[in-house]
């Protein structure tokens, strides 16, 4: 066995012992999903960081930067502001409302009842899958191109790590884990990129030997209304329910605040490095899959040591969404579903129990859903739209300090679930992306305007929160 691949077996062994060792003292479903909020801030920095940037961020990334060019990067920065409007708009509300809450399951349930927390766990699950199985895909791509090993085989080794300590610890395993990944991602894709750059010359031999359309900044494939669309799709606030998990982990809204604020600004330099990578990967290897465009760099131009670094970094990345997922994914089947659906048959003990069993089981459905797909971002997209009518609209409706009842709710929510269907069909494919964006916004109005119609639209109770009178 190689140095490097020394590297990556001791990256391996430390994570599953930190996962391990940390879920140690884990005893109830609270301490499974938000555990006790005594995280400090430059943890949860490191948990919301490791968790945002994934396998898509990465190799999807750069993918598209492979393809399309450095305008990518543009789109991608648009993410920095949707965790701002996180940060100063959505946590405050979300603490000051539902800081008792551990899921956004919960929180739609204090909305709409039942109904509301039922449809929203299926559609966390739903939405979490399709992330994990994205991760659990570039975890494939790792192991087949720099260790020669089969797809399945990397699959099932890298994701049988994450369902063991995921399933043994919950959240508390997940935060450690992502602290320690934190740490080797930001060593090891730097790196990388370094290392990159120097064997294409540096900036300037880089950027004048690029084609035209790779430095092109505001237009997406030739196009500069394509370009707005994909910018609103990664700018547009989801409510990721990984997201919403870690503003519940918060002490308070200033650390909530903080630790937003801080992770949104570091994936600008970030998401930078990815950028080098992926521009000098279109020098060094024209004419490669573009899915491969980071892996290539990884696996032919790093001395040893460095590459091993870098793999961890990379494996680092995708473990740490994967496993965020995996314990929202759980939590919402475990709390969501389960516990409203069958409230007889639960207390904390057999919560908890069924919490680590449905971990394993959407950790192996995972696997299978990862090998039905090409285009990690593409999938990804897909499984968005289901999330948007359901859980989206209604939380923006929130900020204004509004809500319906749970009829005109379900109404709306079908609602946007047709016009998703509609627009993807009615427009071209290049548009699909704002697929979810226009399903968010027809449910919004619709339940705007026929809450006022039949009568249910109403304040809720802290009328001292209102963002704005509709």
């Amino acid at each position: 066995m190689d140095i490097d691949s020394v590297i990556v077996a001791l990256y391996l062994l430390v994570t599953l012992v930190v996962g391990i060792f940390a879920g140690r003292n884990v005893k109830s479903m609270k301490d499974f999903s938000v555990s006790s909020k005594i995280f400090p801030t430059s943890v949860l920095v490191s948990t919301i960081f490791a968790t945002w940037m994934g396998g898509g961020d990465t190799i999807g990334v750069s993918e598209r930067i492979y393809s399309v060019g450095l305008v990518f990067l543009i789109i991608a920065l648009g993410q920095s502001l949707s965790i701002f409007f996180h940060a100063y708009v959505v946590a405050p509300r979300i603490l000051r409302g539902f800081s008792d809450k551990i899921s956004i399951g919960e929180i739609m349930g204090s909305l709409y009842g039942k109904s509301g927390q039922v449809m929203t766990g299926i559609s966390n699950i739903v939405f979490s899958l399709s992330y994990i199985a994205v991760q659990i895909k570039s975890i494939g791509y790792v192991c087949n191109l720099l260790f020669g090993m089969p797809q399945f085989y990397g699959i099932v080794v890298g994701s049988l790590i994450v369902i063991a300590y995921s399933s043994f610890g919950g959240i508390r395993s997940v935060v450690f884990t992502d602290v320690l990944q934190f740490g080797i991602l930001i060593i090891g894709i730097p790196l990388m990129a370094n290392v990159a750059l120097e064997k294409v010359g540096g900036y300037e031999c880089l950027l004048s030997n690029l084609p035209e359309q790779h430095i092109e900044l505001t237009s997406y494939q030739g196009s500069f209304w394509l370009f707005v669309a994909y910018f609103i799709f990664c700018a547009f606030p989801a409510f990721n329910p990984a997201l919403i998990q870690r503003i519940l982990m918060a002490k308070d809204e200033r650390q909530s605040i903080q630790s937003l604020v801080i992770s949104g600004i570091l994936y600008v330099p970030f998401y930078s490095v990815i950028a080098i990578i992926g521009l000098s990967a279109v020098l060094m290897f024209p004419g490669i899959d573009p899915n491969t465009a980071f892996l290539n760099v990884l696996s032919y131009s790093l001395p040893t040591v460095v590459k091993g670094f870098a793999v961890a970094g990379l494996l680092a990345v995708i473990m740490s969404t994967a496993d965020s997922f995996l314990n929202v994914s759980a939590i919402s089947a475990t709390r969501d579903v389960f516990s409203v659906l069958w409230p007889s048959k639960m207390n904390d003990r057999s919560e908890l129990l069924l919490g680590r069993v449905v971990t394993i089981l959407l950790g192996v459905v995972s696997i299978y859903i990862a090998t039905m797909f090409h285009s990690m971002i593409d999938f990804g997209l897909y499984f968005s739209n289901f999330w948007a009518p359901t859980v989206v609209a209604p939380m923006f409706l929130y900020l204004f300090n509004l809500k319906t009842d749970v009829k005109t709710y379900l109404i709306s929510v079908f609602i946007g679930f047709v016009s998703i269907v509609v627009f993807r069909y009615s427009i071209t494919d290049d548009y699909i992306i704002i697929s979810q964006v226009v399903g968010a916004i027809i449910a919004f109005f619709s339940m705007l305007l026929f809450g006022k119609y039949f009568k249910t639209l109403n304040h809720t109770h802290d009328v001292d929160l209102v963002v704005s009178r509709i």
